[in-house]
Formats: structure tokens, sequence, C-alpha cells
């Protein structure tokens, strides 16, 4: 079992105070003790490997040894906007993206949407988040954008990356083969280039009407078609941030795997 880890709001070397509620986790939940080694975390990328000092039910305190800039994401180039489910599934959503690496969420308003992301749901997301992120050992948050209409989203020229992308089951749909490698014809040994950022647009469980779509494609969105199975918006969450995680670090190296 790895190391306990903490959320504080700045990682340095040195003794660092838990607030009270991630006290309460240590000291009621885990039943952590003086002398034992733990994880702290930012949000901000930073990692420290610390060792419990004090504690007790409201207050502990932790030296920082040695910090590291970790993050574990894919620097920024990876967002997804989609149509949110209700309730619990919401929290599914969350976990993956946080797992697989995605950058930015924009919760996103269709005509089908069943769900209405406001400020009391914006900050259970964002609890949900960083108790991913304990989890997942990811050291920068999630970025969770506040919920926009779909016209919007479009054409927010702040979102205009070198790929974008709509899930949605359609005869002109592109392949997930296109996604990760592009057009060309594949070639033993032959090096692609990663875009440099990608958006994947996820609607509800509805679907896009053909107003959305034909909006999105005179704006720039090419249509990917995930086969001929229709999927729950969970899943299609996840299979999009896989996909965008194999495009995204193609020539840098990094592993993906359980934790």
């Amino acid at each position: 079992m790895g190391l306990a880890r903490f959320y504080v709001a700045r990682v340095t070397p040195g003794e660092l105070e838990l607030d009270d509620a991630e006290s309460n986790h240590a000291s009621r939940v885990l039943r952590s003790q003086v002398g034992e080694d733990v994880l702290l975390f930012d949000g901000l990328g930073n990692e420290g490997f610390g060792t419990i000092r004090s504690i007790d039910r409201r207050r502990v305190v932790v030296e920082v040894a040695s910090t590291r800039f970790a993050p574990r994401d894919h620097d920024g180039r990876l967002t997804l906007a989609v149509a949110m489910p209700k309730g619990d599934r919401q929290r599914n959503v969350i976990e993956k993206l946080v797992e697989l690496g995605v950058d930015h969420l924009i919760p996103i308003e269709t005509h089908r949407a069943v769900a209405v992301i406001d400020e009391n749901a914006s900050t259970r997301l964002a609890r949900y988040m960083v108790e991913a992120c304990k989890q997942s050992r990811r050291n920068r948050f999630l970025q969770i954008h506040p919920s926009v209409p779909w016209q919007s989203f479009l054409r927010n020229g702040s979102h205009q990356p070198s790929s974008r992308w709509i899930l949605h089951p359609h005869p002109r749909g592109v392949t997930c083969e296109q996604v990760i490698f592009g057009n060309q014809e594949l070639k033993d040994g032959a090096e692609r280039e990663s875009p440099r950022s990608l958006v994947f647009a996820i609607g509800p469980e509805g679907g896009f009407t053909d107003e959305e779509i034909q909006l999105a494609e005179s704006l720039g969105f090419e249509i990917l078609d995930l086969g001929e199975r229709i999927l729950r918006v969970e899943t299609a969450v996840a299979f999009a941030s896989v996909l965008g995680h194999l495009t995204t670090i193609k020539h840098r190296g990094d592993t993906l795997g359980p934790r």
C-alpha cells in the first residue's frame, strides 16, 4: 500500500499544517500516527514527502523534507466538453477525467442536457476532483470551468486547439486510428506528430441534435464515430480520455497504468 496523500494549499519544505478536513481524514479515518511518512500535494503540480510530527483531531502537522514538481497530467493539452449526467454519475465522470489526466472540463448546456451545473454543483464536482487526485496520485488539479451553452462553447476563440472532435454516431465519422495518427496512410516505423491540443465534445444521453452537429461542423469540429454501440456519458468520457492520452503522449514516452 502506498503512502497516504493529503491536500494542502501549497507544498513547501518545512512544517505544514493540514486544514480541518484533511486533519480529520488523517486522524479519524486513516488513524495516522506521529512518525508516519506521508505525501502532500497542492493541486498546482507539486508533491512533498514528509513525516507527521504532531496529530490530533483538528490539527495535524507534517514536516516536509523534500518536494518535486510532478503534475501527472497532459500539460493543458487535453480538454473534454461534457453534457453532464445527473446525480452520482457526475462523480464517475470526474473520477475518470482525473485518473486519465484530462486537463480541462467544460460542462456544456445542450438541447437534451439533463443536469444543471450551478454553483452548488460546481462545489460538489470540485470536492470529487480533490478526492480523485488523492487516490490517483495526480498532483495538478483538473480545471473545472463554468457551465456554458453549446453555441457559446463552439464560438469561444479561447478553445480553438489544433484538433477538435465531437463524439456522435454518424456515417461520416472518422475512426479512432485517424484521431491518433492523422489521416495519412500508416507506414511501419513512421513517426507521427501529436497535435498541440485536443478537445472532445460529448453530448447528453439523448445525443446532440442535428442542428447542434451542423453548427459544430461549420465551426471546425470533426465527427468521431465510436462504433456500432451507443455509449453512456461516463463510458464515452473514459473512451475519449484514453484516446486523448494515447494521442497527446505518443512522443513523450509516458506510460498509462493502474495505481
